[in-house]
C-alpha cells in the first residue's frame, strides 16, 4: 500500500504543474495557450480515469495468495511435462501421466478459483486481459489432453514430441499471460 501512496504522490506532483501550466496560460506569462482560463488539458482526465481504473484492478491480499497458488501451480504443470519429455525416451512414463494429470487438474482449479475471486469491477476493468488469460488457459489443458493421449497411445516417439513440444509452448504462453495480469492487478509477477 505505502508502494501506491508514494506512485499516486509522485503522480500528483508530475501532473499538478501541467494543471497549473494551463491555468495560468502559457508557462504562467499571462499569454493565451490554446485552452480558456481554468480549464483543464484534456489528458489530465484521462490521466485520472488510469488511476481510478488502476486503483479498481488492483489486488487484495487474498487473490495474491490465490494468484501465487494458481503461478505455483503453473509452473508444476511445465516441470511435469519436462518430467514425461525425459521419461518418454526410456518408456518407462506412467507415473509421470499421472503426476501431469493431477497438475492439469489443480492448475484449472487454480485459474477458476482467481477467477471467480475477482470483483466486478475487475472483471470490467480487466476484460480484454481475463479473455486472453481464459483461452490461454484452456488451450493449455488441450494441449496437455492430447499429448498425454498421444504419449499414452504408444505411437511414434517423434509424434510424442511435437505433441509434449506443445504443451510445453502452451504453459509458457499462459505463465506469460500470468506476468501481464499481474502487472495489470499491481502483483509481483
Amino acid at each position: 500500500m505505502r508502494k501506491f501512496t508514494n506512485w499516486m504522490a509522485a503522480l500528483l506532483l508530475l501532473v499538478t504543474p501541467q494543471v497549473t501550466v494551463a491555468q495560468h496560460g502559457a508557462r504562467g506569462t499571462g499569454g493565451a495557450s490554446g485552452t480558456s482560463a481554468g480549464s483543464y488539458p484534456r489528458d489530465t482526465d484521462s490521466d485520472i480515469k488510469d488511476i481510478q481504473k488502476m486503483y479498481a484492478v488492483q489486488a487484495t491480499a487474498e487473490q495474491k495468495a490465490q494468484f501465487q497458488s494458481w503461478s505455483q501451480s503453473t509452473e508444476a504443470v511445465k516441470l511435469r511435462i519436462e518430467e514425461l519429455r525425459a521419461a518418454v525416451a526410456t518408456n518407462d512414463f506412467s507415473g509421470q501421466l499421472n503426476a501431469l494429470k493431477t497438475a492439469i487438474e489443480k492448475c484449472n482449479s487454480g485459474y477458476h478459483a482467481f477467477v471467480s475471486g475477482l470483483t466486478d469491477a475487475q472483471h470490467t476493468g480487466l476484460k480484454k486481459p481475463l479473455q486472453k488469460l481464459g483461452k490461454t488457459n484452456d488451450e493449455l489443458a488441450k494441449a496437455v489432453a492430447n499429448a498425454i493421449r498421444e504419449v499414452g497411445q504408444a505411437s511414434s516417439s517423434a509424434k510424442r514430441e511435437v505433441k509434449l513440444a506443445n504443451g510445453v509452448a502452451a504453459v509458457e504462453n499462459l505463465l506469460n499471460q500470468q506476468k501481464n495480469i499481474a502487472v495489470e492487478m499491481s502483483m509481483s509477477p
